[in-house]
């Protein structure tokens, strides 16, 4: 049993291994950073009108489900008894523009101004700890080749004497 534990010894490297472990941090620091601002400049936040066209329907959503789904005379009356210029405009607008409009208003059903920000650092969060995971996984998995060789090593030195 003691001569299984004497290998140990000779396949641990604690510099090797702090210097692995700083550079895990700080590449999965590095790259995390680097994929949230890639995602932020592909995807910018909502303009001005967006979040409160998006609001409008947070705030109306009742009234705007019941819009869409009418029939179209109904859709025409409904829309010139409401003043929000959005019932007129979805009203004169095209069949693929009604369908980017339908989307939206399904997405902004729970809609908060700063959902993007909570999103984007949710992002980071998660590209992080990944990315960190990977790296310490792939530290064990050198360690335990190390110690796998080290060990062979030791038994053959052990079946040759």
């Amino acid at each position: 049993m003691e001569k299984e534990l004497e290998p140990k010894g000779e396949f641990r490297d604690e510099k090797k291994e702090n210097l692995s472990r700083r550079i895990s941090f700080w590449f999965s620091l590095v790259v995390s950073i680097a994929l949230t601002c890639w995602y932020y400049s592909s995807n910018p936040p909502d303009t001005t009108e967006m979040m409160k066209m998006r609001s409008f329907f947070k705030e109306n959503i009742m009234d705007v489900a019941k819009f869409i789904r009418l029939p179209y005379g109904e859709m025409e009356q409904f829309a010139e008894s409401k003043t929000h210029p959005f019932y007129k405009t979805y009203f004169k607008a095209s069949g693929v523009e009604k369908d980017k409009i339908k989307a939206l208003i399904h997405i902004s059903r729970d809609y908060n101004p700063n959902q993007y920000w909570f999103n984007m650092m949710f992002l980071w969060v998660i590209a992080f700890t990944s990315l960190w995971f990977l790296g310490l996984m792939l530290e064990a998995v050198m360690i335990l080749v190390r110690r796998d060789d080290a060990e062979r090593k030791w038994r053959r030195k052990q079946n040759v004497e």
